[in-house]
């Protein structure tokens, strides 16, 4: 596995910091399922196209067409700190 950091602005961060709540993982393991499912599952992409009024570029996300299904062994939860509900 490769690690990196990435800088989130405070409500991208909240509102993932909720996800990983409602799932009862470590936000960075929210992180790594999302990103991972999404390079994945098949049609999930990113376009980039000029933005000629501000003189940059924009972004197009296109999320998979697929829902994707991440498993974790028993094992894996605990290593991460994870308790069963």
């Amino acid at each position: 596995m490769i690690k990196m950091n990435i800088e989130l602005k405070t409500e991208v961060n909240e509102k993932l910091s909720e996800i990983a709540s409602d799932c009862n993982l470590p936000l960075e393991k929210t992180c790594e399922i999302i990103l991972s499912e999404f390079a994945k599952v098949e049609g999930g992409r990113i376009y980039v196209g000029r933005w000629k009024e501000e003189g940059g570029l924009r972004f197009v996300v296109q999320w998979p067409f697929f829902t994707g299904i991440a498993k974790l062994k028993g094992e894996e939860l605990t290593k991460i700190g994870v308790k069963l509900r």
